[in-house]
């Protein structure tokens, strides 16, 4: 699709997931070859965000297609910093940014949400309990850049604390868009191998 970049937000510790959460193997390939597969499906420009040099050089042998992008250092590591990454490096109006463990998302959803970004600030999938998901959203870069470093200057880290301060968000229910992915398998992420695992059971007894 034109005028879009999908930036891979793969930075973070892992802490919880125990190793590096983008190389561990889903179906026999990594997380990150798996989103990069997601993102070659919707655009030729792609972003993989990652917090340190040591992380390049982790991800670099994966990164066939696209660009590999280090968060400032210093920066506190969590999506909202990944996020500003993306937005400062896009080439393109429009950003839709992924989470580097959700390998089942139906790339058909996110061009929804692509088509759905003109005259937006940011589309943003939201399920009926009223919880969004900021990571699988599209953004009006210039905009959300320039908010998102005053909303970091005030000390606030969250992907809903930008949200909260863009204009014209659209909100798309989850409701509406299991039309293209009807188990919504696309937002299925894994905190801990344990979840890894379990979710490759399941897929394998289908």
């Amino acid at each position: 699709m034109k005028d879009i970049t999908v930036a891979i937000v793969a930075g973070g510790s892992s802490k919880r997931f125990g190793s590096e959460k983008s190389l561990a193997e889903f179906q026999g390939k990594p997380l990150l070859t798996h989103m990069l597969d997601v993102a070659m499906q919707i655009s030729s420009n792609i972003l993989v965000v990652v917090s340190d040099e040591e992380q390049e050089a982790k991800f670099k042998p994966l990164v066939k297609t696209g660009q590999i992008v280090i968060d400032p250092e210093g920066e506190p590591k969590c999506a909202l910093t990944g996020a500003l990454s993306a937005f400062e490096h896009t080439e393109s109006s429009h950003t839709l940014l992924l989470p580097v463990d959700a390998p089942l998302a139906e790339p058909n959803l996110l061009k929804m949400l692509i088509r759905l970004s003109p005259g937006h600030g940011a589309v943003v999938p939201s399920w009926p309990s009223g919880y969004i998901e900021p990571l699988h959203s599209v953004y009006f870069a210039e905009h959300a850049y320039v908010i998102g470093l005053d909303v970091m200057e005030k000390g606030l880290l969250r992907m809903r604390d930008l949200l909260d301060r863009l204009q014209n968000v659209l909100y798309v229910s989850t409701e509406t868009l299991n039309q293209f992915d009807p188990e919504l398998n696309t937002f299925m992420n894994f905190n801990t191998t344990q979840e890894l695992k379990s979710a490759e059971r399941k897929r394998k007894q289908k």
